[in-house]
């Protein structure tokens, strides 16, 4: 696995890179914490992207992506959490991610 944080700060500090298991965790966060954050198309948006994520992961061989969504919606980021996001976003693929990401950035 990676040692690379999933959040560090850009080199000028004014904002953050974020690998693809740490965007994985933000959206866990939007769709399962207290519904009053976020707008019910907001949440129907993240776990439109939970979704394709796992579902790329799964494609890439990621066995335990029911695991992971069960994990990821009782909204509580343990070491074992961050590992499997980061073993799922792994198993999908910086190509497979990319398509993911590029297609949410799109639909409006």
């Amino acid at each position: 696995m990676t040692s690379k944080p999933l959040f560090s700060p850009t080199a000028d500090g004014t904002a953050y890179d974020i690998q693809p298991a740490g965007v994985l965790l933000i959206l866990a966060g939007t769709v399962y914490a207290d519904p009053d954050q976020t707008t019910p198309a907001g949440r129907v948006r993240g776990l439109t992207m939970i979704d394709a994520i796992l579902t790329a992961a799964r494609a890439g061989g990621f066995t335990q992506c029911d695991i992971l969504a069960t994990l990821l919606s009782k909204n509580e980021v343990s070491q074992r959490v961050k590992t499997m996001a980061l073993q799922a976003c792994a198993a999908a693929g910086n190509e497979a991610l990319g398509k993911v990401f590029d297609a949410m950035r799109n639909r409006r």
